[in-house]
């Protein structure tokens, strides 16, 4: 006798012994039904996790209707039907069933039919949730990122000319509603923006859960004519309006990347890392838009990422490729040098010379600017030493980042350089870009105070350039003021900005701070601009960023016996 016999003759209460021994063994839930009688038989653990009435249940129709999810009913009874009259041996389907809390669960069901000699057949399976295997969401409702990928192969594989988008939205500070709200209230939001996308977009098109608050959208229907700018709006709009109706109880915002083009040779894992990209802009951005994916802005985030990479490695084989220059800066009236600006450069094989408007805020993104930093202020430091011996007054000025003052020992630094290489405090002026941190941060106050302490001078560097105000100067007392050149350029051109930079110059000259004036370049305009009262200068008029060998032979006439 083959076990179909075997099967087919077993009393119910075999059959249910069986499938509850071999419930034991397993996760996923089994179940026999009569495809003759539609009598479904299931296990005491599908019972607690579902809205089952018993393990055995005789009329399906009430059953299925309350435990499947609407949409999903009619292609499961369908397919149910076939397995039924023969035309199909074996059951296999992802769809959605509510738990006994009315929770959307996606589950894959799979049976097998087993027919019996008097023509009576039997489809005997399992049931298996997918969120367990992360591949459908329990709190959405909605498939997982490895389902994706997979239905995302697919369609790239086979037909990539007929996606109209691929979307990825992501809730804007997702992570401060966890962390202020609590864990729950940040899945009601998920739940919300599942609704509002689900809601906008056609039923034709997939919509996923991807990790923590992001979601994908992927419109592959041919058919299609929706505008991927037009469905943003729209579930946009719907976020606000149920943000609104529940009376910004918890306030959120999302914001969206967007591909549209450009998916031909393409795979699943790299439209989730262009589509990455385009999100990130669109944060970068402001926050609460949508950005469409540009292969020129992606090119330059590799490009960035590269230089980065290569100047870890340069920094990890003792700073190889980089060096500083320096640019000298002459006190008024008589045009004497008395310092010198160091200024890092960094150049490579593969991109030569780099701009340091490129180089340098790779450097604070990545942190490497802590020790970049402190490789420029010894170096600036132990070639300070050298020159005071030709020029006694001789004082070198270093820039800081905010990285460094936030995430270094900024102050041990500067006392263990200066003392180790011999130096006066005085012989180093250190700057930090005048900004609206200035004001705010209590860090950096702290910190000017303590310089002053120590007998550093403090420059504020780039004034004009940002969030300008006088009382910075007051607040922190910077023994030197550094005049941007563009707002030099400014004075220059107009006599309103002229009368500015004047009035400027007074008030930081009544504080008992002196003014360096950056940028002059030509003699006309260190005519005019002398006329202001500066007390320094510093520009190409006067000389250029240079290695050091070379500044010490222009400015310094000092020259190698070698």
């Amino acid at each position: 006798m083959g076990y179909e016999e075997t099967l087919r003759n077993m009393s119910l209460e075999q059959l249910t012994a069986v499938i509850e021994a071999l419930q034991k063994s397993s996760d996923s839930y089994f179940y026999i039904m009569d495809l003759d009688t539609y009598t479904y038989i299931t296990t005491e653990k599908m019972v607690k996790r579902f809205p089952f009435d018993d393990i055995m249940s005789t009329d399906l129709t009430p059953l299925f209707s309350g435990l499947v999810y609407p949409s999903d009913f009619p292609k499961l009874q369908a397919d149910i039907r076939r397995c039924a009259t023969g035309e199909q041996d074996r059951h296999e389907m992802e769809y959605r069933w509510f738990d006994r809390d009315h929770r959307i669960v996606w589950i894959e069901c799979r049976g097998t039919v087993i027919p019996g000699s008097d023509g009576h057949r039997l489809l005997f399976g399992r049931v298996t949730e997918l969120g367990k295997e992360a591949k459908a969401d329990n709190i959405t409702g909605l498939r997982r990122e490895t389902r994706f990928q997979y239905d995302a192969e697919e369609i790239l594989r086979d037909m990539p000319e007929t996606i109209n988008y691929m979307m990825r939205i992501g809730i804007d500070n997702f992570k401060e509603i966890n962390e202020k709200e609590g864990i729950e209230a940040g899945d009601g939001v998920l739940r919300e923006l599942a609704d509002c996308i689900m809601a906008t977009v056609d039923s034709k098109v997939d919509v996923y859960r991807l990790m923590a608050d992001e979601f994908m959208i992927m419109d592959a229907d041919p058919q299609s004519e929706a505008d991927a700018r037009d469905i943003y709006n729209e579930i946009r709009s719907r976020v606000a309006n149920t943000v609104r109706e529940k009376e910004y109880s918890c306030f959120y915002t999302i914001s969206a990347g967007v591909m549209q083009e450009g998916f031909e040779n393409k795979s699943a894992d790299s439209i989730l890392r262009l589509t990455e990209f385009a999100l990130n802009e669109a944060k970068r951005n402001g926050k609460n838009q949508m950005a469409m994916f540009d292969k020129e802005a992606y090119d330059g985030y590799l490009k960035r990422l590269d230089i980065r990479k290569l100047m870890r490695r340069d920094i990890n084989s003792n700073f190889k490729g980089f060096e500083v220059f320096y640019q000298p800066i002459v006190q008024t009236p008589d045009y004497r040098i008395i310092g010198a600006e160091a200024l890092l450069r960094w150049s490579c094989e593969k991109y030569g010379s780099v701009s340091p408007a490129v180089f340098i805020p790779i450097l604070e993104e990545s942190g490497l600017i802590i020790p970049v930093g402190k490789y420029v202020l010894w170096q600036a430091a132990h070639i300070c030493k050298k020159w005071r011996e030709i020029i006694p007054d001789f004082h070198i000025n270093v820039n800081l980042s905010y990285v460094q003052v936030h995430k270094s020992d900024l102050l041990d630094d500067v006392d263990r350089c200066v003392r180790e290489v011999g130096i006066p405090p005085e012989s180093l002026v250190l700057e930090l870009t005048e900004s609206g941190y200035i004001e705010t941060d209590s860090r950096i106050k702290e910190l000017f105070q303590h310089l002053k302490e120590r007998k550093y001078d403090v420059a504020l560097d780039d004034f004009g350039t940002g969030y300008s105000n006088m009382r910075y100067l007051q607040e922190i007392e910077a023994t030197t003021v550094k005049i941007d050149r563009s707002f030099v350029m400014k004075a220059l051109q107009n006599a309103h900005d002229y009368n500015i930079i004047t009035h400027i110059i007074d008030m930081v000259h009544s504080l008992g701070s002196s003014v360096c004036m950056e940028g002059i370049e030509k003699e006309d305009e260190l005519d005019k601009m002398m006329k202001t009262h500066p007390d320094m200068i510093q520009g190409y008029y006067f000389g250029k960023p240079s290695p050091a060998e070379q500044f010490e032979e222009q400015f310094l006439h000092i020259t190698d016996p070698h």
